[in-house]
């Protein structure tokens, strides 16, 4: 048998072993360095929420309004201390809105833990995919909220994911829930290898999110609906068992 003949048949067979589950197709290095990057971005998000918690007694309010109850901007903002920018946050004016003649120069770029893991020109123009839950029952329901309001457990809630709908980071916007209403947009384009057998791994197509107590998870697309609401809100009461996700 000729080389190129060989070579041609070994091609084929590797070909019909992918179709038939029996190698793993692996994704891009785009994909595996997308994942690898997202799940640092909400792991050093998450830590700095706590450490907001710590310094204040409470968690930031999603929404920073003044006096007069005028949205000014996000609780990204409020959190440049604690991702090592304090530089940036001293050159807000707190009391204006984040777009502003002064402010929004600054919202322009995009801080890096807040920049999309899948790369894209949304970066060049202040754009995040991290977003927090606000609505009735979740972490960001109301200003004020404390560590002591999360019946359900901190590390079986959520605190911050992946959109699929990025906004300006400074901006005070996120991802609006309701109970009776579909679930928020997430960015589902995310994949994660998943072993089921020797030699057989399947990618799973999910999100990214930050839970209470710090830690990263990969929720996947097909995950039940009841139970991405169970982990939404901080106290409904379900059992949940977040050892699931992983």
């Amino acid at each position: 048998m000729s080389r190129k003949r060989w070579a041609c048949g070994t091609l084929a067979c590797i070909g019909l072993l992918i179709l038939l589950g029996l190698l793993p197709c692996y994704p891009t290095v785009r994909e595996i360095t997308s994942m690898s990057q997202s799940a640092n971005n909400l792991k050093q998000i998450g830590l700095a929420l706590r450490n907001y918690h710590e310094v204040y007694g409470r968690l930031p309010p999603a929404v920073v309004c003044d006096k007069d109850g005028r949205a000014l901007y996000s609780w990204r903002v409020l959190m440049l201390p604690f991702i090592e920018l304090n530089q940036l946050y001293e050159q807000f004016h707190l009391d204006e809105p984040w777009d502003s003649p002064h402010n929004l120069p600054l919202s322009r770029e995009t801080p890096r833990c807040y920049r999309s893991s899948l790369g894209g020109s949304g970066d060049e123009v202040g754009l995040t995919p991290y977003q927090v839950l606000i609505g009735p029952g979740t972490a960001f329901e109301r200003p004020g909220l404390t560590f002591d309001d999360f019946p359900d457990g901190l590390e079986n809630t959520i605190f911050v994911v992946a959109a699929a709908d990025p906004v300006p980071w400074a901006k005070p916007v996120d991802l609006a829930y309701h109970p009776d209403e579909p679930l928020p947009r997430f960015n589902d384009q995310y994949s994660k290898p998943v072993k089921l057998v020797c030699y057989n791994i399947a990618w799973h197509k999910g999100f990214p999110a930050c839970f209470g107590d710090g830690r990263y998870h990969f929720i996947r697309a097909s995950t039940d609906e009841q139970f991405i609401r169970a982990i939404i809100t901080r106290n409904g009461g379900e059992p949940v068992n977040v050892s699931r996700l992983d």
